[in-house]
């Protein structure tokens, strides 16, 4: 466990320092719950109000680096969310010149117990917001987001944007983080967690 999260913090040291890479490679998503958010009119009519999924999702750029995605409790029960470190299970994925979806980030589970002291109650109704990054390249392209609540997964509108191409490629930090975690599992396994597959879907 120790050296787990002295190998968690040490890579994410590293990931400071080649932040910079974050446009051109497949990266750790790195959302942010906003806890002082509060919805209005103009969010609340942003949402399709005849769509019967028990969350829905929807994304917008924020401003040049950031987007902003709201989720609402759409069931008829409280939503109970633990997050961790502030972040949701959340993805974005592209499409591709022959019009298909794909990752251009991935999710890595943390496996300290510090990372899920929070949770979050959002009553019927409720929305809470996230901002994500934004990325920027030459390809014009829409992006989604991938949120896993609950072993089922949420894509959200999507949202015109412009990204490299080389986003679509496993990068060094995918590589790193499959071979210190799963070492033991096949390539197809290591996909299914990385880019939160598998799961069902609303």
């Amino acid at each position: 466990m120790i050296k787990k999260l002295i190998y968690f913090f040490f890579t994410l040291f590293f990931i400071n320092i080649y932040s910079q890479n974050i446009e051109t490679e497949l990266f750790l998503n790195e959302n942010q719950i906003e806890e002082s958010f509060k919805s209005d009119l103009r969010i609340e009519k942003l949402f399709n109000h005849n769509n019967k999924d028990s969350v829905l999702v929807i994304g917008e750029i924020k401003n040049d680096s950031l987007f902003s995605i709201y989720v609402k409790n759409n069931g008829q029960k409280d939503l109970q969310l633990i997050p961790q470190d502030n972040k949701l299970r959340l993805i974005q994925e592209a499409l591709t010149e022959d019009k298909k979806w794909k990752p251009i980030e991935f999710w890595v589970n943390s496996d300290c117990g510090m990372s899920y002291l929070k949770e979050i109650d959002v009553k019927p109704g409720k929305i809470i917001s996230l901002s994500s990054k934004k990325y920027n390249g030459n390809f014009k392209t829409k992006i989604r987001f991938k949120l896993s609540i609950n072993k089922k997964n949420y894509y959200s509108n999507s949202v015109k944007a412009s990204i490299n191409k080389s986003k679509f490629e496993k990068s060094y930090w995918y590589n790193l983080f499959k071979e210190k975690y799963y070492p033991d599992k096949s390539e197809k396994e290591v996909e299914d967690i990385l880019f939160l597959n598998n799961l069902s879907s609303e």
